[in-house]
């Protein structure tokens, strides 16, 4: 590991913001390892239900919680309370960790909080972190991790600026691609694992469009359909056994399947794709409860379909099946363990398949109803 520029940040003690890329899961430690001073972090809320992380997050690190992929008023006001203490607050705009190594939407309330807390801004990117340990894969790889301070936005800038302007330099400071670094720095990352896990990034086969098809050994990623595969490199990139489908980044295929997963959004009838399920949780007096570790999942373009192997008892009603219409659906993340959470009329649930099978293609699909199905 290594960091560059942080003689930049010291004359901000706090308070101030920090911004960064969120590519590993380790990126709050990179930043803290090497910054000055001490940031409390903003993390998601789940991570405060688990034992042993909640009081490392609540007591060590004072984390403010976030319930990720919906709005949360009281994290305002925590950050708004934190600086007002002169404290130093880390966030990720992006929200989540990225699943290809590139930058995702940064939203226009990033600006909008930039205005309203009136403090200095530190642009921070964080470089190797994606392919040290990208999203999908369980092992690290051996290569380096940096971290490189972009740029200090004074109090002073801010108020010069435009709302407009402040999110054109947001969004200016926090870009960052992987494939773009690496090949201007040409830095291997080993493993003998390269391609493995990548099927839950990869769910749609480009040589016969299958979903779920995908299955990683080594460094290789195949088709069980078709017998299509890639081999993946050290530098992050991919070669393919097919002429007719020249994806080299890992970002072309996954750019190629969102769009292909709209297309099938647009013309399906049916069942888009199905799953075997190995847990799903549902609300309880205090917590969220597992209530089935055996079931089937179905998705069309109205929604998710759940059929569960024994009949359920809870809070004094019995299912065997439930159905969540995406019209209800008001925000779908995938947390720790590949693990899709949702909030349908205002409640939460869990789920989640087998870790060879990919989360992400849920959640784009819900992203697609929200961009394709809400217009008619």
């Amino acid at each position: 590991m290594s960091a560059e520029g942080m003689e930049k940040v010291l004359p901000f003690k706090g308070p101030a913001v920090v911004f960064g890329n969120h590519t590993h899961t380790n990126d709050p430690f990179f930043i803290s390892a090497f910054y000055p001073y001490t940031i409390r972090w903003v993390a998601g809320s789940y991570l405060f239900k688990m034992k042993g992380v909640s009081f490392l997050l609540r007591h060590l690190v004072h984390a403010i919680p976030k319930t990720q992929g919906r709005s949360d008023l009281e994290t305002i006001r925590s950050i708004s309370a934190a600086l007002k203490n002169g404290d130093i607050v880390g966030l990720f705009p992006e929200g989540t960790r990225s699943w290809d190594g590139e930058m995702m939407d940064i939203t226009a309330a990033t600006a909008k909080l930039i205005r309203i807390f009136k403090v200095p801004v530190i642009f921070i990117h964080i470089e190797g972190g994606f392919l040290n340990k990208p999203r999908w894969s369980d092992t690290v790889r051996k290569g380096p991790v940096s971290v490189s301070v972009v740029r200090v936005l004074t109090p002073e800038e801010i108020g010069e600026m435009s709302l407009q302007e402040i999110t054109a330099l947001t969004k200016e400071c926090l870009s960052f691609s992987t494939d773009g670094w690496e090949e201007k720095k040409r830095i291997p990352y080993r493993s003998d694992k390269l391609a493995e896990g990548s099927e839950r990034l990869f769910y749609l086969c480009p040589r016969c469009g299958r979903f779920s098809t995908m299955e990683s050994h080594g460094n290789t990623l195949t088709c069980t359909s078709c017998s299509f595969s890639a081999v993946f490199d050290e530098y992050g990139r991919i070669k393919t056994n097919d002429k007719a489908i020249p994806y080299t980044r890992l970002s072309e295929w996954h750019e190629w399947e969102k769009k292909e997963l709209e297309r099938i959004f647009l013309e399906a009838k049916g069942n888009i794709f199905t799953d075997h399920g190995i847990l799903f949780q549902i609300p309880g007096k205090k917590k969220l409860e597992t209530v089935s570790e055996s079931f089937s999942i179905a998705a069309d373009k109205n929604g998710l379909h759940f059929v569960f192997d024994n009949t359920i008892s809870h809070g004094g009603e019995c299912f065997s099946e439930l159905s969540f219409p995406f019209s209800g659906i008001e925000s779908m993340i995938i947390n720790a363990k590949q693990t899709v959470e949702f909030y349908s009329d205002g409640k939460q649930y869990r789920f989640r398949t087998a870790l060879d099978r990919s989360p992400l293609k849920y959640q784009e699909l819900y992203f697609s109803y929200k961009k394709l199905g809400e217009e008619g």
